[in-house]
């Protein structure tokens, strides 16, 4: 059974701005006297009683704040560069619909990686060492989004090797659950890596709205540049471990360990209530160095090892607030920081990362936060608590919707106007008066009524197919019908499935 709307909904509520009308309500109900309490044993309520219970159509949704970030994602999805713009030319035929990601570019999405603040439209040179660009593309296969990066001038890689880095990343598997290692949730998925037109491409996966580490925290001339408190870096320390330990566990190194390779996609509004169970981490640009470096032949110890050496380096780029590497690195000055700032067990963790020979494994490191990761489980758990219930009062909005999409279909189709069956008789005119009913409705002096608790709990018993009876009545007064939801249930779905059977695509029938 699907519950109904109870409430009453003011449609100008819906455009609200400043103080509701349910505060206003609040306030002069409080600004009331209270009556004098009756002498000896009563049954009388003392004191106001409460006010009826009038809610805003926004309470019927997702908070504000997550929906406008939900839109901003929905409209960088849908960015797009102009037909004329000479890039065009840089793209493979299989891709279309591209934007740029590059940082130059103006764009917040930053899977570019690239690091390059310049104002020119050609290629910046990355941090790989070779003229870059990144685009948002659509496949023409199957239509969805990727991050397609192309490198040129690069002689190193040949389609042999472009061919086994995508072979053993695809292919690897997590330790644990044997899950394909580039499904998990803290790497940002590769696809493949292809030779054309004498360049270098990689895929990955797209991740709309996001920002590297750097830009997010480090840039000054963004407002960053401010230490990390140290919860925060816990919780970033937890998230890069899992997503280390399975690279390392399938017998590969992620090699990717710096701050303007690691994409952070989190809602900006989150940070207002000091909410950090919403920060997500991602490795990016994995499989683009194991190609570049083919034939260096490190080996795997070695390479994990730098990676562990790594993520010390972020973890005291997280503490200081800038960017550390080894080049910079002064391993004295910072010990007595941390000492001063942080915890002794996030200092010890850091010292022995650093260590220049045999630093701890990355079994090591998930041994010594074991700690911390119950603290991260419990705000992932908060955040899809949070999730299922900002879901749960969408799929009423998701509902409402497909009932509205259909009526929309049917209600008097203009091809259909002289055709009595559809306007005046049969299923369509039923839905003619449920429409009049829902939407239509008037007071004594002919004023319309604007309520939208009633326009909701009709969409809802009609989703149900209640049997509760209701009277529908022409506009001129002289025909009434009573009829359940039930049988307006079925009276929409006959219509709308015989319009569908006698319906042409636009495509074949000759539409742009």
């Amino acid at each position: 059974a699907i519950s109904t709307c109870t409430h009453v909904l003011h449609f100008h509520d819906f455009f609200a701005t400043g103080t509701t009308k349910e505060q206003e309500h609040d306030q002069k109900w409080q600004s009331q006297e209270t009556p004098a309490v009756p002498e000896g044993p009563t049954t009388l309520p003392v004191g106001p009683a409460p006010p009826p219970p009038i809610r805003s159509i926004h309470g019927l949704g997702m908070a504000d704040g997550l929906w406008q970030y939900y839109r901003d994602v929905s409209l960088e999805c849908r960015r797009e560069m102009d037909h004329s713009d000479p890039r065009h030319k840089a793209i493979p035929p299989s891709f279309v619909n591209p934007f740029p990601l590059d940082e130059n570019s103006g764009n917040s999405n930053s899977n570019s990686s690239s690091g390059s603040k310049t104002g020119s439209s050609s290629s910046s040179r990355s941090s790989f060492g070779y003229p870059t660009s990144i685009f948002k593309v659509m496949s023409r296969d199957d239509g969805h989004l990727y991050c397609l990066r192309r490198l040129d001038n690069v002689r190193s890689v040949s389609y042999k090797i472009a061919t086994a880095v995508t072979e053993r990343w695809t292919t690897a598997q997590t330790v644990t659950t044997g899950a394909p290692l580039v499904e998990h949730p803290g790497i940002v998925r590769f696809y493949r890596m292809f030779l054309s037109n004498r360049a270098v491409f990689c895929i990955h996966e797209y991740v709309p709205a996001c920002r590297t580490l750097r830009e997010r925290f480090l840039d000054v001339n963004a407002g960053g540049g401010m230490p990390f408190p140290e919860q925060l870096i816990w919780s970033c320390i937890t998230q890069l471990t899992s997503a280390i330990r399975a690279v390392h566990g399938a017998s590969l190194a992620c090699r990717t360990l710096q701050l303007n390779h690691i994409l952070c996609s989190t809602p900006n509004w989150s940070w207002n209530d000091g909410d950090m169970s919403r920060l997500r981490l991602r490795i990016n640009c994995i499989g683009i160095v194991d190609a570049l470096e083919f034939e260096a032949r490190k080996g795997l110890a070695e390479l994990q090892r730098e990676d562990m050496i790594d993520l010390g380096h972020l973890i005291l780029s997280f503490a200081t607030g800038n960017e550390i590497t080894r080049r910079n690195c002064d391993i004295g000055r910072l010990d007595v920081y941390l000492i001063q700032n942080f915890s002794r067990q996030l200092h010890a963790l850091v010292m022995s990362l650093l260590r220049p020979v045999n630093p701890p494994s990355i079994a090591d490191v998930s041994s010594a936060i074991a700690g911390r990761v119950f603290d991260e489980l419990d705000a992932g758990h908060a955040m899809v608590d949070r999730s299922n219930a900002t879901l749960a009062s969408e799929y009423e909005s998701g509902r409402a919707l497909r009932l509205l999409l259909k009526f929309g279909f049917v209600n008097e189709r203009p091809e259909f106007a002289m055709n009595r069956r559809w306007s005046e008789s049969g299923d369509c005119y039923v839905l003619k008066l449920f429409r009049d009913y829902v939407f239509h409705q008037a007071d004594g002096t002919g004023r319309p009524i604007m309520d939208l608790g009633h326009v909701i709990t009709c969409m809802n018993k009609l989703d149900a197919a209640e049997d509760e009876k209701i009277v529908l009545a022409s506009r001129d007064g002289k025909s009434l019908l009573v009829v359940s939801y039930a049988d307006v249930a079925h009276c929409l779905d006959t219509a709308f499935n015989e319009l569908c059977s006698g319906s042409v695509s636009r495509f074949n029938h000759g539409g742009s």
